[in-house]
């Protein structure tokens, strides 16, 4: 026979399973959880363009590769060295702009439908690449002197990556009938990210 205290305990528990309002406050409260906790934000689609800085003699190093995960090319990418931190020059003649080891443009990579570069003067600060067949997971790479002027304006002829900081990168990105630009700036690391696609959800 149950006692006093548990029939009372019984009787609660049913009112509490059955109770239509306490029914609704649950679900309402379950709901309203759930909008702070399932969304998970996959990162959008779209063009990205990643650029690397090397410094070696006779020659620095610049690695373009595309990184974007829909099927966007590089048409074209302009360089720009306007704006950086080591007032950095391409050097690629004797006796001008810039110091020893001098060292012109040299494309390296045949892969991407390399169609041709802007003359790059001895002192320039801009080169402009065009491409016909620049798909995702391609790189490209050329080589070109970049030297750098110290704050007393003094020439060096050793780039960091910190020098180049300020430097940007702007791709020109086709898709299909899709067209879209995209501007990245180089940090204090060497790199330049340009564009704001990632992973398709």
């Amino acid at each position: 026979m149950q006692s006093d205290s548990t029939k009372i305990a019984s009787v609660g528990a049913r009112r509490l399973r059955y109770n239509p309002a306490m029914r609704t406050f649950m679900i309402a409260a379950a709901i309203a959880l759930s909008t702070f906790v399932v969304p998970v934000r996959a990162d959008a689609c779209g063009p990205r363009v990643e650029i690397e800085f090397q410094e070696y003699d006779g020659g620095d190093l610049f690695k373009i590769t595309n990184k974007s995960q829909e099927p966007w090319s590089v048409a074209g990418l302009v360089l720009s060295l306007m704006d950086t931190r080591g007032r950095v020059v391409f050097d690629t003649a004797d006796g001008g702009a810039g110091t020893s080891m001098h060292y012109p443009f040299h494309p390296l990579s045949a892969n991407v439908g390399f169609i041709g570069a802007t003359p790059v003067g001895d002192g320039d600060k801009a080169l402009a690449l065009k491409f016909s067949d620049f798909g995702p997971g391609k790189t490209f790479m050329f080589t070109v002197d970049v030297d750098a002027k110290s704050a007393n304006g003094i020439d060096l002829p050793m780039v960091n990556d910190a020098d180049m900081e300020g430097a940007t990168g702007e791709a020109e990105m086709v898709k299909g009938a899709d067209k879209a630009r995209a501007k990245g700036t180089f940090g204090r690391e060497g790199k330049a990210v340009i564009g704001e696609g990632g992973l398709c959800a």
